[in-house]
């Protein structure tokens, strides 16, 4: 993860973009940012998907579920582009369902071991385009952000997936 390269935040605990081609996920972390505030990461009650209209077809919501040896990942929302995204694969809407029981034309643990990278580390992750084999046609750029109560632990994940456009 890149070091910290937002101007103004001084908290070099959480990552900046870096290297991030995104609009959409710079304009989701900078939402997360402001959010946050001095804190970790803000609260799930917190974000309004109002608020990033624009990219919320972009937006997928996860709720951590803990388990014995490692938290699971169920979709709470699904943006109507990711869904689109998925038109060929079973079921189209992962909304209620959990990561690893849905399909996926890649190895889905890359996805998995980020999610479970935000919950230990209580800071954003990302996944560059290419990070994942995932078609020869295109590639996706994910930014995941921490969501909880103040003081406790990652209870959400607000992830971001965009396409990469190739320069």
């Amino acid at each position: 993860m890149p070091p910290n390269e937002r101007e103004g935040d001084d908290d070099s605990s959480s990552p900046g973009p870096g290297g991030v081609l995104s609009t959409r996920i710079k304009r989701v972390f900078d939402y997360w940012i402001d959010l946050r505030r001095d804190r970790p990461f803000p609260d799930w009650s917190e974000v309004s998907l109002m608020d990033i209209y624009d990219v919320a077809p972009f937006v997928a919501v996860l709720d951590v579920e803990p388990g014995i040896s490692s938290s699971r990942f169920r979709y709470r929302f699904c943006g109507t582009a990711l869904v689109e995204y998925r038109s060929t694969l079973k079921p189209i809407d992962p909304t209620g369902h959990f990561m690893d029981r849905v399909a996926w034309p890649f190895d889905v643990s890359f996805l998995i071991r980020a999610c479970e990278r935000v919950v230990q580390d209580r800071k954003p992750a990302i996944l560059a385009a290419g990070e994942i084999d995932e078609s020869i046609y295109f590639r996706f750029e994910r930014g995941f952000f921490p969501l909880g109560i103040d003081g406790g632990g990652v209870t959400q994940i607000m992830a971001c997936i965009d396409r990469a456009e190739d320069g």
